[in-house]
């Protein structure tokens, strides 16, 4: 029935019976039977690595198949050419079996003596680790260079492919947060000046303030305290002094303290010498 998983050893093995010379002759056959399974057809013996398309297929193992000491056997699937070969070395049988469209290649090694004890009989005598062999050659020989394990690839890239697109981009640092709904953003204390202090400098930190000074103080602008160019003397210059608007700077240091009742005089605003002014100490 279809569902021994040795259903037509026994007919493949009668085919070839008269023709078992040695061991490996029982392993190749065992390993044709396999491909045969898988859709593998035998086109003949050797090595030719090319097809013509008028090669005549066949489920049977082709005449001379183990006239030499080792095995080279051509097969097809799918209408890709593959070259068994068996090579017999110290005891052992050494399978590669070679797609030649782009000579990828698949090996198995099995020791002879102990896999094959008899030329013939059933298979239990024959092979008495047959599920072990039919195992490993599925797995090793064939499922790997076949259309399977090509499948098996496209699957897992396809995959690959699909969780790439569905992952979250990493975060950019240039891009704007959205705001999100009952979320608070975060404030720091770098973000505005203190409301305690003058708005000096908040349009460069703000870009969106409202008119308020720069970085730079502005001496003539409506921020300015009232000049008091009698810092530093005692009592001050009597009134009439200094000519109301007259550029005069004071005899004291800035912040060297104010008289009683009158504010902190502001630092020394005398930027600019007056027009036509020169006395040669700034080069």
């Amino acid at each position: 029935m279809a569902g021994d998983p040795l259903y037509g050893w026994d007919l493949t093995f009668k085919t070839v019976e008269k023709d078992i010379k040695k061991k490996s002759d029982v392993l190749v056959a065992f390993i044709h039977w396999n491909l045969t399974k898988r859709g593998f057809r035998t086109i003949g013996i050797g090595d030719e690595r090319t097809l013509t398309g008028d090669e005549e297929k066949s489920e049977l193992l082709p005449t001379g198949w183990n006239d030499n000491e080792n095995y080279t056997l051509r097969y097809v699937l799918e209408d890709k050419l593959y070259i068994l070969h068996g090579l017999n070395t110290d005891g052992n049988l050494i399978i590669n079996l070679m797609r030649s469209e782009d000579l990828q290649v698949t090996n198995i090694a099995v020791k002879t003596e102990d896999v094959v004890k008899e030329l013939s009989g059933p298979v239990n005598k024959m092979m008495p680790d047959h599920k072990d062999l039919m195992f490993n050659i599925k797995r090793d020989l064939i499922d790997t260079i076949t259309s399977k394990a090509t499948t098996s690839s496209e699957t897992q890239t396809t995959t690959t492919r699909v969780e790439s697109n569905n992952r979250m981009p990493p975060d950019d640092p240039l891009r704007i947060p959205r705001p999100q709904p009952n979320v608070q953003p975060d404030t720091h204390p770098w973000d505005m000046p203190p409301s305690p202090l003058r708005n000096l400098g908040r349009s460069d930190l703000d870009p969106f303030a409202p008119g308020a000074g720069g970085m730079l103080f502005n001496p003539f602008g409506p921020n300015r305290l009232p000049d008091d160019p009698g810092m530093g003397i005692p009592g001050g210059l009597p009134r009439g002094a200094v000519p109301p608007g007259a550029r005069f700077d004071p005899f004291g240091p800035p912040g060297a303290g104010p008289r009683p009742g009158r504010r902190a005089p502001p630092p020394d605003a005398d930027h600019l010498p007056p027009p036509g002014f020169n006395d040669h100490m700034f080069m």
